[in-house]
């Protein structure tokens, strides 16, 4: 598979624009800095030429030109990732497909919907919601990240907890080879055991094997009522544990976010915690969702009863919406304050629901080790947890040579925990040379063969998930 890519001449700009129109292609040098950036740091890598196709026939005679010119392109959502999966790190072509923003129907009786790659999945879940639907993956940039981002990633977000990544929803894509053939993959239908699973392989894939254009996703009835707890700890062990009992109690959370001591105090310097949080060793955060209040408060005071035997404080419950948002306050500002505190690096841990303490005693262990400091939080009924590790004062040459450091000895850990190196963010640009430690030899050349089988040149989002030779 080459690795040689053309210029975009002079000649190539001119057949673009016939392709994508005044409106479709931007060369224009605030263009070329804005896309050549997305969420991943300061990573800065600008495209020659930023392609805004409005339909799936303009993203198809692109990449039919790019295939016969040899030309790079990088596909693009909303640039929210942070693995670095839209950097356009070999120049050429960024592919934004913002302007493919319809949703194209939605079935309330087959419990469905069929929507461009360019919807914004917040947008989309209002709008299912109207009809008392509920389209579940809520990655926290809900309000900003596009379709094509969640499914190129398998995004997820807390309440993947009960319902499941992006993958769990999709029934069949529309989507463009890098040949600029238009394909569909999978079926309406809520079984389907007609050849390869092409739709799943496309999932997650990361924008290497084909530019997503539209998904057909499942829907589920809208939830009537939810209940929110949130319970401290004084021992990081045993809040740990609590995750294990909740589940293996079978009380279904449509979340359970875990927030260890170090994130509690970072929240409370850009917000007043609630009294009970303040210097505890960890806390839980538990959504429950049903049909009727009064069970959702039965569930709520069987599991303040078990977690008490467990040496947690005092639940905070709420069943008002806005009292509920006040209590999701403290996990939704751990963003914030972590970047109120210092740069960052965010590594995507993900391990076994048992090794959750372990997960955050090596993370502190590769930080102190590399004079860093970490902060986790996150996904704990996944086993999912971000360690943000912080550069603080340090020079930046200095800080790049820990960070890569610490987070080499945290992901060594991490498989040693029996966990893997990412859980919804990707591997990407920023990941790629740790691949290894998860991924043997041949698995790892088997899927060198399966981008090659749709991408022999190797145009589509080239350098991103393989490490480098």
């Amino acid at each position: 598979m080459t690795s040689t890519f053309h210029p975009i001449d002079p000649a190539a700009l001119e057949r673009l624009h016939a392709i994508l129109g005044e409106e479709g292609l931007r060369t224009d040098e605030p263009a070329r800095q804005r896309y050549g950036r997305d969420e991943t740091e300061d990573l800065h890598f600008p495209p020659q030429a930023v392609a805004l196709p409005a339909t799936p026939d303009q993203v198809a005679a692109v990449m039919r030109l790019a295939s016969e010119l040899r030309l790079a392109v990088t596909p693009r959502g909303a640039g929210t990732g942070l693995s670095g999966g839209a950097l356009p790190v070999a120049g050429g072509i960024c592919l934004s497909v913002e302007r493919l923003d319809k949703i194209r129907w939605i079935d309330r009786r087959d419990l469905s919907c069929e929507a461009e790659a360019g919807v914004i999945t917040g947008h989309l879940q209002r709008q299912v919601e109207e009809q008392g639907l509920f389209y579940p993956p809520d990655p926290a940039s809900g309000d900003t990240c596009l379709l094509a981002g969640n499914l190129a990633e398998d995004s997820a977000g807390p309440h993947s907890c009960k319902y499941g990544t992006t993958r769990r929803y999709v029934l069949s894509l529309e989507a463009v080879l890098p040949s600029g053939e238009l394909i569909r993959t999978g079926a309406r239908t809520r079984k389907d055991a007609t050849g390869y699973n092409l739709t799943q392989l496309l999932v997650g894939s990361e924008g290497t094997l084909a530019i997503i254009t539209a998904a057909t996703l499942r829907l589920l009835p809208k939830p009537a009522t939810t209940l929110v707890l949130v319970i401290p700890f004084p021992a990081l062990d045993a809040a740990a544990a609590a995750v294990e009992e909740i589940f293996l109690a079978g009380f279904d959370p449509a979340t359970c976010e875990l927030m260890e001591a170090e994130a509690l105090r970072a929240v409370g310097e850009v917000m007043v915690l609630p009294p009970g949080l303040v210097d505890q060793e960890a806390m839980l955060l538990v959504e429950l969702d049903g049909e009727v209040a009064d069970e959702l408060l039965e569930r709520a005071a069987a599991i303040a009863d078990l977690v008490e035997s467990l040496g947690a404080g005092e639940p905070l419950v709420a069943q008002d919406a806005a009292e509920q948002r006040r209590l999701w306050e403290v996990r939704s500002k751990i963003g914030e304050a972590v970047k109120h505190r210092s740069v960052y690096k965010e590594a995507d841990t993900v391990v076994p629901r048992k090794a959750l303490a372990d997960l955050v005693r090596a993370a502190r262990r590769a930080a102190a080790d590399h004079g860093l400091t970490a902060i986790c939080y996150g996904h704990a009924g996944d086993g999912n947890l971000h360690v943000n590790l912080l550069r603080g004062e340090l020079p930046l040459e200095e800080w790049a040579s820990r960070r890569d450091a610490a987070e080499e000895q945290l992901f060594r850990a991490v498989i040693d925990l029996g966990g893997t190196l990412s859980g919804e963010h990707g591997i990407g640009w920023s990941q790629k040379q740790l691949l290894p430690l998860a991924i043997d030899p041949p698995t790892l050349a088997l899927m060198r063969q399966v981008k090659k089988a749709f991408d022999p040149l190797g145009i589509l989002n080239p350098g991103k998930i393989f490490p480098d030779s």
